[in-house]
């Protein structure tokens, strides 16, 4: 019974020290890209960028490989990656995802993507989150 107890007891420190990790902005690894708005951390936890949208890979629809490209470039810039939650949305989605704006060094990734045209402003419910003005302005300005 004690075996059990301290098994446990580890596995709730590790959780809790990543997820710590995570909330403060620590540096994390990506490890795929999976498409221009979902990437998979070194951990394996999904991780869905807050606020924007791209076109699906699967089925494949236009410009979704170049968007992927567009972040995979975006995260070959020099810095630490971070993630940050937003206090006004929701921290996970319903398939489990993570749901942060990516940083690389003091880039907002997610408000970059819209900037070059390769995501758009997305408001799941029409909540708008802390970056909402920025994204629709970097989207007229994208358009124009």
């Amino acid at each position: 019974m004690k075996t059990n107890h301290s098994i446990w007891s580890v596995a709730i420190a590790v959780g809790l020290a990543l997820f710590a990790a995570t909330e403060a902005n620590a540096a994390v690894v990506v490890a795929k890209i999976y498409d221009g708005d979902t990437i998979t951390l070194s951990t394996g936890e999904r991780v869905r960028l807050l606020q924007i949208d791209t076109p699906e890979l699967s089925p494949a629809e236009c410009y979704a490989e170049e968007a992927r490209v567009a972040l995979a470039s975006l995260l070959r810039s020099s810095g630490d990656v971070s993630l940050k939650t937003d206090p006004k949305l929701d921290k996970v989605d319903r398939y489990g995802r993570l749901l942060r704006y990516v940083y690389v060094g003091k880039t907002n990734i997610n408000l970059k993507l819209v900037e070059i045209g390769a995501a758009s402003p997305y408001f799941y419910r029409g909540d708008k989150g802390k970056y909402s003005n920025q994204m629709l302005k970097a989207a007229q300005n994208a358009k124009a």
